[in-house]
C-alpha cells in the first residue's frame, strides 16, 4: 500500500467549558474523539454529519490550526505537531483551505491581486513582484476569471464569483491538499453546480486532493470518492461513496440519506430524529442510543466500535 497523502491518527480534541459553580472542576466538551481516516493523493475524501458534529474542528486540526488532545495527523508521513515552527511554515505550502462565506474570507478593503497573492508571502514564495503578478493571472485565469480582475476589490462581484478568487487564492502556492470546509453552502444552486464543476476540473488538471466537509449530503455524492459519516465527534460510518449512499449501514446514516427530499410523486420524507442538547460524553454506549429507531439494550451499555462490515467499509454499530 502506497503512503497517503494525509493520514488522520485516533484524533482527540477537548474544549474547557465555563465552570457551573464557584470552585468546581471546569467541565469539557469532547469535539473529537479517536477520528481516524486516510486520503490517498489525488482523491475526494467527504466529512458530512449535522452541525456541532466536529467537521470544522477536524478542518482546523487538520491545518495545523489547533492542537489535539492527542492523535497524530501527519501529511506525507510527517507529522505537523511534531514539526518545528519553520518547518511547519514550510510545509504550508502544501496545505490550503477554501471557507464557507466567499465574502467574509475576502477582505474588502484590499485589491483582488493582493489578496490572491498573499499565501506566496506567507510561505516566503514569490518575493519577485512580477512572479507574483504572473501567477495571480493564471491562477485567476484557471478559475474563470481575467487577470484585469486583480485591480478590483472584492464587492465588485458576485458570489459565485467571490467563491472563484478564494478557490485562486487556495491554488496559488501550488497544493497537495486542499480542505473544503462548506464550499458551496451560501452560493445559489446553480452557482453550486458550477463551482463543483470548477471544483472538479482543477482536480483533475492539477491532481488535488481534496477533504470536502459539508452536511450537503447530494453535493458530497456529486464529488467525492470516499466518504465518512460523522456523530458526535465521532466517525460512525466510512467508506467508498456510491456504495455508502447506496446501502447504508449505520442507523444515523440511513436517517440522514431518508432525509433529503426527492422529486418522486407519492414519496413521503422521513425527517431525522432530532437531535439531542449538546452534553458531556456520555459514561458508555452508543452515542445515537437516545435518537436510534433500532435501540437495544447493548446500545445503551457498550460503545460500538468502527470495525469492518463488508471491503473497505467500516461502521460503527453491534448490528450493522
Amino acid at each position: 500500500m502506497t503512503e497517503p497523502l494525509l493520514e488522520v491518527r485516533d484524533l482527540v480534541r477537548d474544549y474547557v467549558l465555563p465552570r457551573r459553580r464557584l470552585f468546581a472542576a471546569a467541565p469539557r466538551l469532547r469535539a473529537l474523539d479517536g477520528v481516524s481516516f486516510r486520503i490517498e493523493a489525488g482523491r475526494s475524501f467527504g466529512i458530512v454529519g449535522e452541525s456541532g458534529c466536529g467537521k470544522s474542528t477536524l478542518a482546523r486540526t487538520v491545518l495545523a490550526l489547533e492542537r489535539p488532545s492527542a492523535g497524530n495527523v501527519l501529511v506525507r508521513g510527517q507529522d505537523l505537531f511534531a514539526l518545528k515552527a519553520s518547518e511547519l511554515r514550510a510545509l504550508r505550502r502544501h496545505l490550503q483551505i477554501i471557507f464557507q462565506d466567499p465574502y467574509g474570507s475576502l477582505d474588502p478593503r484590499q485589491r483582488i491581486g493582493r489578496i490572491v497573492a498573499e499565501p506566496l508571502a506567507m510561505t516566503t514564495q514569490g518575493k519577485n513582484r512580477a512572479e507574483r503578478r504572473s501567477r495571480v493571472a493564471e491562477v485567476l485565469k484557471a478559475v474563470g476569471l481575467t487577470a484585469a480582475d486583480a485591480g478590483k476589490y472584492p464587492h465588485e462581484f458576485s458570489g459565485g464569483q467571490r467563491q472563484r478568487i478564494a478557490i485562486a487564492r487556495a491554488l496559488i502556492t501550488h497544493p497537495a491538499l486542499i480542505v473544503a470546509d462548506e464550499p458551496v453552502s451560501a452560493l445559489d444552486v446553480s452557482v453550486q453546480a458550477q463551482v463543483l464543476n470548477l471544483m472538479t476540473d482543477l482536480q483533475e488538471k492539477f491532481g488535488l486532493t481534496y477533504l470536502f466537509i459539508s452536511h450537503d449530503l447530494s453535493v458530497v455524492r456529486c464529488v467525492t470518492d470516499e466518504v465518512a459519516v460523522m456523530y458526535l465527534g465521532r466517525i460512525v460510518e466510512q467508506g467508498p461513496t456510491p456504495r455508502v449512499f447506496a446501502n447504508p449501514r449505520h442507523p444515523y446514516t440511513q436517517a440522514l440519506l431518508a432525509a433529503i427530499p426527492r422529486p418522486e410523486p407519492g414519496r413521503r420524507r422521513t425527517a431525522a430524529p432530532a437531535a439531542p442538547k449538546i452534553e458531556l460524553p456520555a459514561r458508555g454506549g452508543c452515542p445515537f442510543a437516545p435518537r436510534c429507531p433500532k435501540v437495544e439494550a447493548r446500545c445503551r451499555d457498550e460503545v460500538p466500535l468502527l470495525r469492518p462490515v463488508e471491503a473497505d467499509r467500516t461502521a460503527a454499530c453491534h448490528f450493522a
